[in-house]
C-alpha cells in the first residue's frame, strides 16, 4: 500500500507565528471601541446629573392677542340732558323773577309828575265878542304857578296870540281851572306850568 507523498519545503516553518505588530493592530480597536462606550456613558450619566441638577424654568406666559376697536362716539346720556334742561330752566325763572323784582320797584317808586289840568274842572273861555266879529284867533300860552292843592294863584302871559281880547279872556278863563298838583317823591308840592289856551273862530 502507497502512501501519498507529501513535499515538504524546507523553508517553510513548521507553525506559522504572527507577528507582533499585527496582533497589536488588531487589538487597538477593540480597546478605543471600549473607551468611546465608556466616555460615551460618562457623558450620558454626567448630562443627566447635571440636567436633573437644572432649576426649573416657568414657561412663558401665553401671548394674548391685542385687538382695536374703532372709537365709539358717546352721547350723553338721557340723565344728563334731563338735568341740563331743568337746570336751564331754572335759571330762566330766576333771571324772571329777578325782572319782575326791578319792574315791581320801579312801579313802587315814587316819580316826579308835572302840574297837569282835570278836565271836567277846566272850562274853556269865554270867546270875546269883538275878536270872533274880526275873526280873530290864536293860541295864547300862560305860565301858571299851581299849588299844592291844584289851584293857580299866579298867572302870566309867556307867549301872547297877537289879539289882547284873546289874552284877556284866556287869563280869566285860568283862574277858574283846577289842576292834579306835580309830584315829587310822592308828595304834592307847587310848581310852575306852561299851559296853552287856543282860540278858533268858527268859520
Amino acid at each position: 500500500m502507497s502512501t501519498p507523498s507529501q513535499t515538504i519545503d524546507p523553508n517553510r516553518p513548521e507553525h506559522e507565528v504572527p507577528a507582533p505588530e499585527a496582533v497589536a493592530v488588531e487589538a487597538a480597536p477593540s480597546r478605543n471601541g471600549l473607551w468611546l462606550l465608556m466616555l460615551l456613558l460618562a457623558a450620558t450619566f454626567m448630562g443627566w446629573y447635571f440636567y436633573g441638577k437644572r432649576p426649573a424654568v416657568a414657561p412663558p406666559a401665553p401671548i394674548h392677542p391685542v385687538v382695536t376697536l374703532p372709537p365709539v362716539e358717546r352721547t350723553p346720556a338721557d340723565g344728563a340732558v334731563d338735568a341740563a334742561t331743568a337746570t336751564a330752566s331754572k335759571q330762566a325763572a330766576v333771571a324772571k323773577a329777578k325782572a319782575a323784582a326791578q319792574r315791581k320797584a320801579l312801579a313802587a317808586k315814587p316819580r316826579a309828575t308835572d302840574a297837569r289840568p282835570i278836565a271836567s274842572r277846566s272850562p274853556e273861555p269865554r270867546y270875546p265878542v269883538t275878536a270872533l266879529r274880526r275873526g280873530e284867533g290864536g293860541t295864547v300860552v300862560l305860565r301858571v304857578n299851581v299849588g299844592a292843592d291844584g289851584v293857580p294863584d299866579d298867572i302870566a302871559v309867556a307867549r301872547r296870540s297877537g289879539s289882547r281880547d284873546l289874552d284877556r279872556a284866556a287869563m280869566l278863563a285860568m283862574r277858574d281851572w283846577r289842576f292834579k298838583p306835580a309830584t315829587r317823591n310822592g308828595r304834592e308840592v307847587a310848581s310852575v306850568v306852561e299851559q296853552p289856551v287856543e282860540f278858533r273862530p268858527a268859520q
